[in-house]
């Protein structure tokens, strides 16, 4: 026996159930990719290795901040094994002033300065600065040519 006042609530909850399954129904919208500021880019799918989505995938590129974080990582292993302290003041050379580096991150030291080794160390970790980079570079191994040869050898020995 069916009772006339429950018909439009059922009507209702059959409607309900229908609209809702066809709005998970929907077809999926994938968005446009978002503009990035990145001179160039690789996203990959880590199980399959297909590239998701790229620019300037072939070209080549420098990797300044990847060679800061090295200089980063040969300076703390040169801090730590003794070979240069923590307190060390450095003379910053001509070649590492600021005013070398235009238009990019720089810790704004000044030629002929004294500058303490943490004091550089933070500038290039924070400030990402050029100029403590290659000061540092010039502290641990007495130029940046030398510094690349040093850095090579220890990204060799780190693999």
């Amino acid at each position: 026996m069916t009772n006339k006042r429950n018909v439009p609530l059922r009507t209702l909850v059959a409607g309900t159930v229908f609209f809702s399954a066809t709005a998970f129904s929907a077809p999926t919208v994938i968005p446009d990719a978002p503009e990035l500021g990145a001179k160039g880019y690789v996203l990959m799918d880590y199980h399959t290795g297909k590239v998701l989505v790229e620019k300037n995938a072939h070209d080549k590129l420098n990797p300044a901040s990847l060679t800061k974080l090295m200089t980063s990582y040969v300076a703390g292993q040169e801090m730590k094994s003794g070979n240069i302290g923590e307190d060390d003041l450095v003379v910053i050379s001509r070649n590492a002033w600021a005013r070398n580096f235009p238009d990019s991150s720089k810790m704004f030291i000044e030629v002929n300065t004294e500058v303490n080794m943490m004091d550089l160390y933070r500038g290039l970790i924070i400030q990402s600065g050029n100029d403590a980079s290659v000061a540092i570079a010039e502290h641990v191994a007495g130029s940046e040519g030398a510094f690349v040869s040093l850095m090579t050898r220890g990204r060799k020995s780190s693999t």
